[in-house]
């Protein structure tokens, strides 16, 4: 029933499968018992010259294969189904139909100018005979991604993007450059149909999505390299890989060359889970990469290329020029994706802890020692079942080469080979068993328990955090980047952050012995021994007598909105709003559900995903850190979600909540005794009141399970009484400075917006202090917590954060985002 129905809501892409069967199955036909009419008319001669001008349609709707149906019909299926999905039928037909006919037409005439003006460079295959189904599906999927989100409308063209560029390089067939062709076809074609024109504006990334996209370039850059040897010889300029993979007489050979391939898939996990060392790891193998090509490159003479060419029939000079070219590009590629992970390291910040360093440094080292010494010491006992005869010079001399797979060695830079099958074992298996330990201790690297620094300190943080005793930004202590000291004298301890020489505290001490003043000085002294200035970011009135001693200044920093969840009674008419929201809501037929990352299916957790994307894509500054959760925060077990979800089952809005720990009394477990909240976000077409419902749901739920207080976060640089603004502004210039600050703020955060919103849920207003020790120190105290909110802000960042401060028109309405 459910394919039926699948079927029936998208008939083109049904059509479009049977097509491509029928066709593909009668051009087989026709090729078999050469029938009269050539039905799949492939190439620019049969079109222009002989007048078959259905060749721009059939070309695009079969396969030249049975091999290759196999694999085409199910990619139709997913990619033109969703792509039908989205702008619908008329328009799937026309960008598929019509974009095909395009892109051919577009990639005869790039052919011919490139047969006519660039013969010497080939780029690709003429377009002799092409049958490609690839180009109408990647038209429609460029396309259909001018009406998708701002997540996936990113991510589908960067995958049609890459998918086109990965064949075009590798293979280099003219169905592949007609994919190519597709790309900006395709876009055309969405744009003119009435999709989203946002797509030429450089919209901004969490950092989630930008891991996401480093891990794929590396794993299509690692991957690029088995496609090119799938293909075997293709016309690419990276279809050198191809040639280098291949060997003829030892074809199992070609299994070393997965090794450093696995390698690469490994440390494009291990960039999308946030692992720096991944990043250096991929950093290398690109360097590798580019090290192997550049050996190529020089090993193969215009000569040598030459007599090659002679042999195997082929046009010299073409030959010559895109051997030569393909593998200087191969060498500069691997720099390019080098380069790029580097300038985007930042948002790759997870830390390797030293013991983890210091373990793949030793295998490895061990490794490349244990398979130089076996391969020296291995073929110098055997040096006779080598052509030409060896000696230890030439061992020592070629000992780099016997280190990488034996494939990606060119022959022609080889000073002697094996002749023997003893001698090929010795010759293939040093680089095995390199390159297998390399991958063991890289899967140690990433997947290690204890791979991340600090990770041991942060795991008895939060058992002291469980133990109760805290304020309500204590969960935020466990989140990456933070630092842990220990008070060893009881049951308590700090996180901070250091920039410069200013050590940021996350609140105050938190654990059962949280109140004791004695933690705070012992806090200050460790940091006073290692020229630290302490400063404690977020402490609210609770906490303010653990500080007396110390006799620092204080500066409010933000208005916490707390609520009472057993206090709870939305009635009478100031509650109107948060009843109308509900009942709306309700009549709508949205509910409330109550859940953790853990508990969601995968489709949920995308929506998230693309609720969060087109909120960040909004922005012009980069995503906040520090006491401000992504959607990283949000698979902590211990983190509980509100979502609102609408009859269909789509996820409209969602929240997280961070657990509060009271003590049981014994100490002896856990006891959440509130929340707080964090991460707030809702789609772009989410109904207005939407989160009004959404924290109103929390709150019953709150008040169901007996806690004792919830919490809605603090809005930085806002104040819930003007006239005490105003008192604290004429008392103090910082706090003049401040007020002015979160006045010019407005239009870019929006933090006093967010505050009139938390208003609605009439909470109790309790100011949040930062604590520093004078007043000469608050530059440096105010410069140290603006980096931890954004270690990232560029000269370019702040440009844009100056043009967004200009005076603009700014409608009622409240922002419902925070974080």
């Amino acid at each position: 029933m459910l394919v039926v129905r699948w079927m029936l809501r998208r008939p083109v892409t049904v059509l479009c499968c049977v097509v491509v069967i029928v066709l593909s199955i009668v051009g087989f036909a026709s090729s078999t018992y050469d029938w009269g009419w050539q039905l799949l008319a492939t190439g620019q001669d049969d079109v222009f010259r002989h007048h078959r001008w259905w060749g721009l349609i059939t070309a695009f709707l079969a396969v030249d294969g049975g091999g290759a149906l196999v694999f085409v019909v199910p990619f139709i299926v997913v990619v033109v189904g969703a792509a039908e999905r989205l702008m619908g039928s008329w328009r799937t037909v026309i960008v598929y139909v019509g974009g095909s006919a395009a892109s051919g037409l577009i990639g005869f005439a790039l052919s011919w100018v490139e047969s006519t003006y660039l013969g010497f460079l080939p780029l690709n295959a003429p377009s002799i005979d092409a049958l490609s189904p690839a180009t109408g599906v990647i038209c429609a999927a460029t396309a259909a991604s001018s009406f998708a989100s701002a997540l996936w409308r990113r991510r589908m063209r960067l995958g049609a993007s890459f998918f086109a560029v990965t064949f075009f390089l590798y293979s280099g067939g003219a169905g592949d450059f007609y994919s190519l062709v597709a790309v900006p076809v395709g876009l055309v074609l969405g744009f003119v149909l009435g999709g989203s024109r946002s797509g030429f504006r450089l919209v901004r990334s969490s950092h989630h999505e930008i891991r996401a996209l480093l891990a794929a370039v590396v794993a299509l850059s690692t991957l690029g390299p088995v496609v090119a040897a799938l293909i075997g010889s293709g016309s690419g300029l990276l279809s050198i890989y191809g040639l280098l993979a291949v060997d003829v007489d030892h074809p199992r050979a070609a299994l070393l060359a997965l090794l450093p391939v696995a390698v690469g898939v490994v440390a494009a996990w291990g960039i999308l889970r946030g692992r720096r060392a991944a990043l250096w790891l991929a950093v290398g193998l690109f360097l590798l990469m580019s090290a192997v090509m550049v050996a190529v490159f020089v090993v193969i003479q215009p000569e040598t290329m030459a007599i090659v060419a002679e042999e195997s029939n082929q046009a010299v000079d073409p030959y010559i020029w895109q051997t030569l070219t393909g593998s200087a590009l191969c060498a500069i590629l691997p720099l390019v994706g080098a380069a790029l992970l580097i300038a985007l390291r930042r948002h790759v910040d997870v830390r390797t802890s030293l013991a983890s360093a210091r373990r793949f440094v030793i295998i490895t080292a061990s490794a490349l020692t244990g398979a130089a010494v076996l391969s020296f010491v291995g073929m110098l006992s055997i040096r006779e079942q080598f052509r030409p005869a060896i000696d230890a010079l030439d061992l020592l001399r070629a000992l780099p080469l016997r280190l990488v797979p034996p494939t990606f060695v060119v022959s022609d830079g080889l000073a002697f080979v094996p002749a023997t099958r003893w001698a090929y074992v010795l010759w293939s298996l040093p680089p095995a068993l390199l390159w297998i330990a390399v991958l063991v201790a890289s899967c140690l690297l990433i997947f290690s328990r204890n791979s991340v620094v600090d990770d041991d300190d942060r795991l008895r943080a939060r058992a002291i955090l469980e133990r109760g005793g805290g304020h309500t930004l204590s969960f935020m202590t466990t989140w990456p980047g933070n630092s842990f000291w220990f008070d060893p004298q009881t049951d308590a301890a700090v996180a901070y952050r250091v920039q410069g020489f200013v050590a940021v505290a996350v609140g105050g001490p938190f654990g059962p012995a949280y109140t004791d003043a004695r933690v705070v000085e012992r806090f200050v002294r460790f940091c006073g021994d290692r020229g630290w200035t302490a400063t404690f970011y977020g402490v609210d009135d609770a906490a303010l007598d653990s500080f007396a001693a110390l006799r620092w200044q204080r500066l409010k920093v933000a208005e916490e909105a707390i609520l009472r969840p057993l206090d709870w009674n939305p009635t009478g008419k100031k509650w109107q709003d948060i009843r109308t929201a509900v009942n709306k809501a309700e009549r709508a037929g949205v509910v409330a559900r109550w859940i953790s990352w853990r508990q969601l299916s995968l489709p949920q957790k995308a929506q998230i995903q693309a609720i969060s994307e087109a909120w960040v894509a909004e922005k012009n500054l980069p995503e906040m850190g520090f006491t401000l959760g992504g959607l990283d925060e949000l698979a902590d077990p211990s983190v509980r979600l509100m979502l609102a979800v609408d009859a269909g089952g789509s996820i409209v809005a969602v929240t997280s909540w961070l657990p509060l720990y009271g003590s049981d009394g014994g100490g002896r477990a856990p006891r959440v005794s509130g929340y707080t909240l964090d991460f707030m976000r809702r789609r772009p077409d989410a109904a207005n009141g939407t989160m009004e419902f959404v924290i109103a749901a929390t709150v019953e739920q709150a008040k169901a399970d007996g806690l004792e207080l919830l919490s809605l976060s603090g809005a930085p640089l806002a104040n819930a009484a003007p006239e005490s603004s105003s008192r604290e502004a004429s008392a103090s210039v910082v706090a003049q400075l401040l007020d002015y600050v979160g006045r010019s703020l407005e239009p870019a955060y929006g933090f006093r917006s967010l505050l009139n919103f938390k208003k609605k849920f009439q909470p109790e207003f309790v100011p949040l202090w930062l604590i520093y020790p004078d007043t000469t120190d608050l530059p440096a105290v105010g410069a140290a917590v603006g980096r931890c909110y954004l270690p990232q802000l560029s000269v370019l960042h702040l440009s844009r954060l100056l043009r967004d401060l200009r005076p603009k028109a700014i409608p009622e309405v409240h922002r419902e985002s925070t974080s």
